[in-house]
């Protein structure tokens, strides 16, 4: 397939993932013939040139354009696995072959997609790894990445009602909202679980309140789910009375006077 072709396909490609309606079989289909004819291509990294010729660099620039269009498909397809191996091929193009290619539009929207992903999956020591490859200056200027960032900061700090809230911001599109519902059900979790820890029971008004939940049916639904009753207006926890820790009292003295006539025999 010659790179007129691969164009023209990519073509009919954009058309169908832009149009309204479910044409996501359709999408998949195009994308399948697009990364075999990829193979195809003479200069794909890592063989990739430092200075390509026009048409390598035309080859570079279209391959990834099809990669992060298959990225975000597999957002609208909800395959995050196949949403995280774009992203690791993707980070060759950002990286290794910037130098000879012009920066793509696309580029940190995806990288902060990537952020919220790790986020919403509760992946923090994948989250600030990822995060430390990008340039200080963009963290801080950079909303993409800015956004998510503060998202992780507010969950670092319990200000969970920041993070449902933000949700309402409506900075990503839909590829970010799937991400956002994921991270908002990731903070329901830990704070549930904070919840149990903390009370015995609690207003159902007030739990329904912290967990950002639009109405008691919903969060009936929720307490059913975790196991929770609810009776006269009270959310019961039904926490289990721990038993007090048992220290070997005995055994701890014999295994101290050990260690302490070796000290002695030592010294």
């Amino acid at each position: 397939m010659t790179i007129q072709e691969v164009v023209a396909l990519f073509d009919k490609f954009k058309v169908s993932f832009n149009a309204a309606g479910d044409n996501l079989d359709t999408c998949l289909g195009y994308l399948a013939q697009l990364k075999l004819a990829m193979l195809d291509f003479s200069c794909l990294p890592p063989a990739a040139p430092s200075a390509p010729t026009n048409a390598q660099q035309q080859e570079l620039l279209l391959a990834r354009e099809i990669l992060e269009h298959g990225a975000l498909l597999s957002i609208k397809t909800m395959d995050i696995p196949a949403f995280e191996r774009y992203v690791a091929q993707l980070k060759i193009y950002y990286t290794d072959c910037a130098a000879a290619l012009p920066e793509s539009q696309k580029q940190y929207p995806i990288l902060g997609l990537n952020l919220l992903r790790l986020l919403a999956q509760n992946r923090i020591a994948e989250f600030h790894t990822e995060l430390e490859l990008i340039p200080a200056q963009l963290q801080l200027s950079n909303i993409y990445i800015k956004f998510p960032a503060q998202l992780e900061q507010h969950i670092m700090e319990g200000s969970y009602n920041k993070v449902l809230s933000a949700k309402q911001d409506g900075l990503f599109s839909q590829e970010g909202m799937y991400f956002m519902d994921m991270l908002v059900d990731t903070v329901r979790e830990e704070i549930a679980e904070c919840s149990e820890k903390a009370y015995a029971s609690i207003a159902a008004a007030d739990l329904q309140s912290l967990l950002m939940l639009s109405s008691a049916k919903e969060l009936g639904e929720y307490a059913e789910n975790r196991g929770w009753t609810i009776a006269g207006g009270m959310v019961s926890f039904g926490k289990q009375e721990e038993a007090p820790l048992q220290l070997p009292s005995s055994q701890l003295i014999r295994e101290t006077l050990s260690y302490a006539k070796e000290l002695e025999r030592i010294v």
